[in-house]
């Protein structure tokens, strides 16, 4: 490849997944195309505090405090074949400055990595702010119509079902490649589970690694009373992320004589946790699950967000990896029963790591890197048609004037 690539990473963080998968994409296109520029941008980082009230809080409180609102309205828009999470004007002004940064940069190819950040690159691309191939990267196990758009060059997915969806609503199955969800390089490390330990101030009991996701909302804290209470042997780790309302009750809780509880806001030592915990209790994000299954963890589902998080779980659960529950009672008395017997633990396990996808990263990269390739063909196609047109032109100008003479 002669040309040094101009690739922008486009997210929006709506919890860290999405953050995460557009990390583990940068990672592994600096490894490949060491050359190539590179950027990585969140929108809702720099967007408009009246967008952020509009697009991103609202969306909290229907998932924390009235999720059956949420489910209601995710699964309307999918019937409807809604085509925008916002209108147009919404996400130009509200994020502005993304526009502005794509108009500058100038990229050759947009990744993007979350839907509404399909919807700001397809509109970059029809306010000509830019010519950039689209690449759709889609971290769940299940979409929706409004990752479909003409301009889309190609669709990177978790799964043959997402797949399926996509050109049930119109995609051309050519642009779809089954990838996997993309992981950081910590991942396919072995780490020490002595450093690990000691680290995080384990001991030999059995580890249940205990996550909320990014952002919640969950009953960590409910679930890690059921366990401190009921006398079995275990450490826990409990990853709050930016949940500051549980991270608050779960610092109100104390180690019991049979339970050792950690509690972290983060870690970037999840893989590490992940590699030495007996099970892993967590809210079904595509990622985590995808870095669960990395390391071939058992799983128990609870307080999944309607939308992609429940078709994540069940995925997940009929593959016999993992295990929903509804209610803090149910997760902990699972969580338990688990613990009690080896062998079903050992078959999750098994069937777990099944389900990873360890070179989903580098698939996404040649899908990228391939896209380029063809953006650049295309490039020296039109040059080379332009040549030939200007020197056909210059050549029946040179015969009429002679003609004429």
């Amino acid at each position: 490849m002669n040309e040094k690539p101009r690739i922008l990473v486009l997210t929006l963080s709506f919890g860290a997944g999405h953050i995460r998968a557009a990390e583990a994409i940068i990672s592994e296109l600096q490894a490949n195309q060491p050359d190539a520029r590179l950027q990585m941008i969140d929108a809702l980082e720099n967007c408009s505090l009246w967008f952020r009230a509009f697009y991103v809080w609202t969306y909290f409180v229907m998932i924390r405090f009235a999720p059956q609102l949420w489910k209601k309205f995710f699964h309307s828009r999918v019937q409807r074949r809604d085509e925008q999470t916002a209108p147009v004007w919404m996400l130009r002004k509200g994020c502005r400055k993304v526009f502005e940064q794509i108009k500058i940069f100038q990229p050759d190819l947009i990744v993007a990595a979350e839907v509404g950040a399909c919807e700001i690159a397809v509109i970059a691309r029809r306010k000509n702010l830019t010519n950039a191939r689209i690449i759709n990267v889609i971290t769940d196990f299940e979409a929706e119509p409004i990752w479909v758009k003409p301009e889309i060059a190609a669709y990177a997915v978790a799964s043959e079902n997402v797949k399926n969806q996509l050109e049930n609503w119109g995609a051309n199955t050519e642009k779809i490649e089954v990838c996997g969800i993309p992981l950081s390089e910590n991942f396919k490390r072995k780490h020490e589970a002595n450093v690990t330990k000691s680290r995080f101030g384990l001991d030999e009991r059995p580890i249940v690694l205990l996550m909320g996701g990014g952002m919640g909302p969950t009953r960590m804290d409910e679930v890690a009373t059921r366990l401190l209470e009921n006398g079995e042997n275990l450490n826990i780790v409990a990853i709050t992320g930016k949940d500051k309302s549980v991270r608050r009750k779960m610092a109100k809780l104390k180690n019991s004589e049979t339970v050792n509880l950690r509690i972290f806001d983060w870690t970037d030592q999840v893989a590490a946790l992940m590699q030495i915990s007996a099970i892993l209790v967590t809210k079904p994000g595509g990622l985590t699950l995808s870095e669960a299954a990395e390391c071939g963890l058992p799983m128990i589902f609870f307080d999944a967000i309607p939308g992609p998080e429940e078709s994540n779980a069940v995925r997940f659960a009929d593959a016999g990896a993992g295990i929903q529950t509804y209610g803090s009672d149910e997760t902990a008395n699972e969580v338990l029963r688990l613990l009690r017997d080896r062998n079903k633990l050992s078959e999750m396990a098994k069937q777990s790591r099944k389900l990873a996808k360890p070179n989903a990263a580098k698939n996404i990269v040649k899908l990228i890197l391939d896209e380029f390739e063809k953006a650049a063909n295309v490039q020296t196609g039109l040059i080379i048609e332009r040549t030939q047109k200007s020197f056909a032109v210059l050549q029946s100008e040179i015969i009429s004037e002679v003609n004429a003479k």
